[in-house]
């Protein structure tokens, strides 16, 4: 037995890991009139829920003044911690 079937049959002793993947996910079969076309349903949603969810933690941290407007961008991608990350994936995903 191989080592990857034992440590498999271990954590399924633990916990069903396999027995869920095999209900939840492997034992549905997808529709035939599925093509290609549907992925770009699935990802613009993807980048809907992106946008709202970098433009709220970006609106928590942004001065809207005139004086203050650059600062807090500075601050977002210079102090903050992964605020680099989320502007660029908020600029990202708006163009």
């Amino acid at each position: 037995m191989s080592f990857g079937k034992r440590m498999m049959g271990w954590v399924d002793a633990r916990f069903p890991a396999t027995e869920t993947y095999e209900y939840h996910m492997s034992k549905y079969y997808a529709p035939k009139n599925f093509n290609f076309w549907y992925f770009f349903g699935v990802l613009s949603m993807i980048v809907l829920v992106n946008q709202l969810v970098t433009g709220i933690w970006l609106t928590m941290m942004f001065n809207p003044s005139a004086e203050g407007a650059f600062a807090s961008v500075e601050y977002i991608m210079r102090d903050v911690k992964g605020g680099w990350l989320i502007r660029y994936m908020h600029s990202t995903g708006a163009s």
